[in-house]
């Protein structure tokens, strides 16, 4: 099984890379939703640093105890189903095994930091309670932790090991989803389009990655215009034009493993399509046979009508030119 994933640096379009994909019948599609779990905050990532850079007996505990919390968040709940709406109660009975493969040690254990996790309310009352214990009985560890059973997790694995034990859980995990046993399997932005160095530590020769770049000028349009998000500081083109920077300096100095890792340009799928499609399968690994649905889903007709929005949005000549003179080497050259 090869597992295929896009990345992206927001809005840049790189679900048309889970839609190109999706036309293929040797490969399973989980598009329409974002498996974030290695490389968001409190992630496998966060576990990594904690468990083998910056391991100690608190840091190591409490990120480990991070990230059964947050892999729960995902989980979902009858509220909102999450990752149980696709892999129904799977995805936590891996994360349970896994837990259970990198800790060394568990047991009842806290610290201040576990009152602090609980809230400021709990720690505000905890403190107090705290120090009315010490008041009365001299007991330095009064809390209402001590009536929990608050756990402790303690390890202390070699590198190695970690990503040993990391890939195969993240295997697990990904043959869940790929219900249709396929050759391929599509997942949307598994991994980020930064650091990937580190991240493809997590895996074997079984992944490809496909970093997705866009225009500023549509981003900052469609910004504006259609999406009204809260993502990018739009209201503003100079804060603008600096984030789009700062989220993509890391390319300066960062060299993608070339077996790996391909960046392309949303807009060459759509006025490149025949030449940059066929370089993503052929990069990939699928059979050109197997594209047995070709524009059912990416259809360039369609999408192109979502670039060069310049023309569409006059009244931001103004904003579109400080773009071009601060961002020309983002700028993507349109056909006349």
């Amino acid at each position: 099984m090869r597992i295929i994933t896009c990345a992206s640096y927001y809005g840049t379009g790189s679900s048309a890379v889970t839609d190109l994909f999706s036309e293929f019948s040797s490969c399973s599609s989980v598009g329409g939703y974002e498996y974030r779990f290695i490389h968001d905050p409190d992630g496998i990532r966060d576990l990594e640093y904690n468990l083998i850079e910056n391991n100690n007996r608190h840091n190591t505990s409490n990120a480990i105890k991070r990230y059964i919390k947050f892999a729960k968040q995902l989980n979902g709940s009858f509220i909102r189903k999450g990752y149980k709406r696709y892999m129904d109660g799977d995805f936590m009975r891996y994360t349970d095994e896994y837990i259970k493969s990198i800790t060394e040690l568990q047991c009842n254990s806290w610290w201040h930091y576990d009152r602090i996790e609980k809230g400021h309310l709990f720690y505000f009352i905890d403190t107090i309670i705290s120090k009315v214990g010490y008041g009365l009985f001299k007991n330095e560890g009064f809390s209402l932790l001590n009536l929990t059973d608050e756990k402790g997790y303690f390890s202390a694995i070699d590198k190695e090991t970690f990503y040993r034990l990391t890939k195969n859980y993240i295997k697990n995990v990904v043959k869940t989803l790929n219900k249709k046993q396929s050759d391929y399997v599509m997942v949307d932005q598994l991994l980020p389009p930064s650091n990937l160095n580190g991240y493809l530590n997590y895996f074997d020769d079984d992944i490809r990655v496909v970093v997705v770049e866009r225009d500023p000028r549509d981003i900052y349009l469609l910004e504006n215009e259609v999406w009204h998000g809260k993502v990018t500081p739009h209201k503003s083109v100079k804060d603008f034009c600096k984030w789009y920077e700062i989220t993509r300096r890391h390319r300066k100095r960062e060299e993608y493993d070339k077996d790996r890792v391909r960046l392309i340009r949303f807009e060459d799928l759509i006025y490149k399509y025949d030449e940059t499609t066929a370089k993503l399968i052929k990069f990939v690994g699928l059979d050109p046979k197997d594209h047995t649905s070709p524009k059912s889903h990416l259809d360039p007709a369609i999408s192109v009508k979502n670039t060069n929005l310049k023309k569409k949005y006059p009244q931001y000549a103004k904003d579109i030119q400080y773009i071009e003179e601060n961002l020309k080497e983002y700028i993507y050259n349109f056909p006349e």
